[in-house]
């Protein structure tokens, strides 16, 4: 693993979809500048865990998280930008969450949570969830087994930060 608690944030780019533009260009970095992010690592979007558990206890806890002084959730996996749009989407969470592309796994790499796909099909980010203030990790949780969100999930988050 190479980022740890208090360390800042990496400067790979990842990719946000706009109405107006499509696909931008996005520093997280840049953007978490002055705020209280959390921060979600997902393998991929529609997947099992990510799509049952994962990210729904984030959108079921969030004005929980948004009353402990979280400005932003976002999330982000190496699925392309297109397929990451049609998942908030069809979750009915585009209002609640920021979601990011980093489809050649770059951000991944740099945090230290990319992994080969077991199928052969990718690499891939590990489950993870961590708090940032003003670009710095805070808090920083990754899960150990695949297919749990425990450490990861929201609730874990809440009671940490």
């Amino acid at each position: 693993m190479s980022i740890k608690v208090g360390d800042q944030i990496p400067e790979e780019n990842l990719v946000v979809m706009t109405e107006k533009d499509g696909p931008q260009g996005f520093s997280l970095r840049e953007y978490c500048k002055g705020k209280k992010i959390v921060l979600i690592g997902l393998p991929g979007a529609f997947t099992p865990t990510c799509h049952r558990n994962h990210l729904p206890g984030y959108l079921e806890n969030y004005d929980a998280l948004k009353s402990k002084g979280v400005d932003e959730i976002i999330c982000f996996s190496t699925n392309d930008i297109f397929v990451n749009s049609a998942w908030i989407q069809s979750l009915g969470a585009a209002e609640k969450v920021i979601m990011l592309s980093d489809s050649k796994a770059e951000f991944s790499k740099a945090l230290g949570t990319d992994y080969s796909d077991p199928f052969g099909t990718s690499i891939k980010t590990q489950r993870f969830s961590m708090y940032l203030v003003d670009s710095v990790i805070r808090e920083l949780f990754i899960e150990q087994e695949s297919g749990q969100a425990l450490l990861s999930g929201a609730l874990n988050m809440i009671d940490s930060i």
